[in-house]
């Protein structure tokens, strides 16, 4: 079964280390590299295919497939992390796939909700995002890792069969900005 809210910690300097129950896999971020503009065009190049070769996407500029860096999760399709850190926590998306519909959804966003709240986290709504033609409902999650104050959007959605477990986590400070970076990747998203 899956865990809606797998949040990569961004700010430890143990990319193998596994914290709480709700922190499946632990990503120190790679070097902070400088970021220009990003061209209007993108090509074939530039997409990152998930581990099940069911979509695709394309990173924001500065940001990077970390996939293998996250360890072992069922499920796990996607990682993308962004090397610019914030509060000492970068950035990032992680997508976990398994086979369901729109009641395997609903289950598991409620799920997640139950799980985060039961962890002492604040929990609120988070506005309905498109993915490359589906929509994606879910909830945000706050709370303290670390010493840094964490803000957690989980989604989810179904394609083809599939459901789409999508959580991006940011330092509370980083929060505007990560999701306009969630909208730029989920704009670029295509179905394989």
């Amino acid at each position: 079964m899956l865990t809606v809210a797998l949040v990569l910690t961004g700010c430890s300097n143990d990319p193998g280390a596994t914290t709480d129950p709700t922190s499946a896999a632990q990503v120190a971020s790679p070097a902070a590299s400088t970021s220009g503009a990003r061209s209007s065009e993108t090509s074939e190049s530039d997409v990152v295919r998930a581990r099940s070769g069911g979509f695709g996407v394309v990173p924001p500029e500065a940001w990077s497939e970390a996939t293998d860096r996250a360890g072992t999760v069922e499920g796990l399709d996607l990682v993308l992390l962004s090397s610019r850190k914030v509060a000492g926590f970068s950035t990032n998306l992680v997508v976990l796939t398994s086979a369901g519909d729109d009641a395997s959804v609903d289950a598991e966003i409620a799920k997640g909700r139950e799980q985060m709240a039961a962890a002492g986290r604040v929990i609120s709504e988070a506005p309905d995002k498109q993915v490359a033609g589906s929509t994606a409902r879910g909830f945000q999650s706050a709370f303290e890792q670390n010493g840094v104050k964490v803000v957690a959007r989980s989604y989810g959605l179904t394609h083809g069969g599939k459901v789409y477990l999508l959580t991006l986590s940011s330092a509370g400070a980083e929060a505007a900005h990560a999701m306009a970076e969630l909208d730029e990747i989920l704009t670029s998203w295509t179905w394989s």
